[in-house]
């Protein structure tokens, strides 16, 4: 996008269009399928799509109701995250069961998901699934990733930095370098606010010109998906969650709180604003009760997470 107020408009425009078109299939009839799944024990590995897309709606939502009424309505984040995870959580025990199974949210999204739980306040939560991602980005699931978009390993190294973890590059498909956020990364610890706000403003106008769902991909197409920009869903256009990520890390250690500079307007929004308490994880009694039958049926196998 060109500004913040195409950003806007057109994720306005996206999520009351998704909302309107794909309440029953994303919401009433996932919900149906996993009831059937309690049922009957049809449909073990598309329920964890149907629990993904509890997640997805949830989180169209979030962003829907800031956007027209101007309400922030933590629980639909935290409700959106909590399904994601469990998806995640879901597909990872399929893979212990079943050698060949190797599905999963992409980490491109689920690096997001943790830093929802980090934005939310939600941190030793955070700590599990971020290792559990470590988990599944060395083995079958994520295979090393891929080297493009960069966002996702810039995320991945302010948990790691923050957590004193060391990553094994030899077994990433990482980047040749993180461009616009290396500077962030070098600083990530910084105590000067007017170096912190600096590569907010960078990392900002970064943000919202790399935000396009038309945009399609050329030669230097990096990872085949048809896009050469780094968010691509527009999810995330005016909710930059890698930039949150790193301002919810840097509250839990301390360091001096970030003040938006007067020309970054996304970062005024208030939805782009740390909440000043703690929104407790959601849970889903539906959840529990497919994953206690799963159990049942796998008494050698547990959830991770």
């Amino acid at each position: 996008m060109k500004t913040l107020e195409e950003s806007i408009k057109y994720t306005t425009n996206k999520k009351k269009n998704q909302i309107l078109r794909l309440e029953n299939s994303h919401f009433h009839q996932s919900i149906e399928d996993l009831k059937l799944f309690l049922e009957t024990g049809k449909g073990i590995g598309s329920s964890s799509l149907k629990i993904e897309y509890l997640g997805t709606w949830y989180h169209w939502n979030f962003i829907y109701k800031y956007l027209v009424d101007q309400e922030i309505k933590y629980d639909l984040l935290s409700a959106s995250t909590y399904y994601n995870l469990e998806c995640n959580n879901w597909c990872y025990f399929l893979g212990e069961w079943k050698e060949n199974f190797k599905s999963a949210t992409s980490f491109t999204k689920s690096i997001k998901h943790l830093g929802q739980m980090l934005y939310l306040g939600q941190k030793e939560d955070a700590i599990q699934y971020g290792n559990f991602l470590l988990k599944m980005l060395y083995g079958k699931q994520y295979d090393g990733w891929i080297v493009f978009p960069t966002h996702p390993w810039f995320m991945l190294e302010l948990f790691c930095r923050w957590q004193n973890i060391s990553l094994d590059y030899e077994k990433l498909n990482y980047p040749n370098n993180l461009g616009v956020y290396q500077s962030a990364l070098d600083n990530w610890e910084t105590i000067d606010t007017q170096l912190l706000s600096d590569n907010i403003d960078s990392l900002t106008k970064f943000h919202i010109a790399q935000s396009d769902e038309d945009e399609q991909g050329n030669a230097n197409d990096e990872n085949g998906d048809g896009y050469d920009l780094e968010f691509t869903s527009a999810d995330y256009f005016i909710f930059p969650i890698e930039i949150l990520m790193w301002l919810a890390i840097r509250r839990d250690l301390g360091l001096p709180e970030y003040s938006a500079s007067s020309q970054n307007k996304l970062m005024q929004m208030e939805i782009n604003q740390l909440p000043s308490v703690t929104i407790p994880m959601y849970e889903d009694v539906l959840i529990q009760k497919c994953k206690n039958k799963l159990m049942q049926e796998n008494s050698d196998i547990t959830f991770k997470l």
